[in-house]
Order: C-alpha cells, then structure tokens, then sequence
C-alpha cells in the first residue's frame, strides 16, 4: 500500500494558490475571472477564454511516492482574440 505525500486537502490548497497567484499577476485575467476549476486545473475568464496548467511528470523509483510536482502554466485558450 503507498501513502500519499501530501494529503489531498494540502496538495489542493498548494494547487489553488499557484492557480490564484498566475490570476493575481495578470490584470487581465484578473478583471474578467468567471471560475477556477480546480478539478480541471483550469481558469475561465473573459469571452471563452481558458488557462490551463499541468504537473510536469516526476518519475520516481518503483514503490516510491513523492510529493506531486507544483502545477505550473500550460497553455491560454482564447478563441477570437
């Protein structure tokens, strides 16, 4: 049986203040935020428009767990802009 590093509740709460940190550096996204889906790991904001992050793989020796890489930027979606 394998224990998770962190508890869901901490690696959430690590998760949601990246995801609060990238809405607070940039205004725009800021000034129009509709959601953050944390389940998803994605921000919705504006018309249509999409951030999305991802956890770069961390691979681990068999039988090892570690701590989840921080999520980090992937991509901006925004159809018409």
């Amino acid at each position: 049986m394998a224990i998770a590093a962190l508890p869901p509740q901490y690696q959430n709460v690590k998760d949601l203040e990246a995801m609060v940190n990238y809405v607070k550096e940039n205004p725009d996204v800021a000034a129009t935020l509709k959601s953050i889906d944390l389940e998803n790991q994605t921000i919705n904001y504006g018309q249509d428009c999409q951030v999305t992050f991802e956890r770069k793989p961390s691979p681990k020796p068999f039988g090892w767990v570690g701590p989840a890489e921080p999520l980090q930027f992937k991509a901006i979606n925004c159809p018409g802009q």
